[in-house]
């Protein structure tokens, strides 16, 4: 993808619903952007799974004991079921807010339709990062000797 669809796509992905903007407006506004959002956080969540895998079984965490697994065989099992379910219930939850909000305060704007997709879309790429950036600080604070 050359820069310019990437800046396209972006664009996109954040604009603001047209106005004036009802409350099914506003959903069909989250359900378009639902599977971009869900192939944006689950890439971001293998390569976070990758860096978490890489970065506690580095010998100088001394996390991850002989014998120990990085993580349990049946979360391992369980999580690319429920990974997905939870992050479009949460997803769902942006817009259980936006439109009725849009049906009690018609005059709200555009804006905070995007703005609330922004958060929760910023919110979700730090839970699916926070094991893997974790991990890599607490590696990168051992290598620096501040921690043991």
């Amino acid at each position: 993808m050359n820069d310019d669809k990437k800046t396209g796509f972006l664009r996109w992905l954040f604009t603001p619903p047209s106005e004036p903007t009802s409350s099914g407006d506003a959903v069909a506004w989250w359900e378009r952007r639902r599977i971009p959002y869900n192939l944006i956080v689950g890439a971001v969540a293998i390569v976070a799974f990758i860096i978490y895998c890489v970065a506690i079984t580095c010998t100088g965490t001394g996390a991850l004991q002989p014998g120990e697994d990085i993580i349990e065989p049946l979360a391992l099992i369980a999580a690319p079921i429920i990974a997905p379910i939870v992050i479009n219930i949460c997803y769902t939850a942006g817009w259980l807010l936006d439109a009725p909000l849009r049906a009690f305060v018609p005059s709200l704007s555009p804006q905070f339709t995007s703005r609330l997709f922004a958060a929760g879309f910023a919110f979700s790429l730090f839970v699916v990062s926070f094991p893997a950036l974790y991990w890599v600080a607490y590696l990168l604070l051992q290598l620096l000797h501040v921690i043991h």
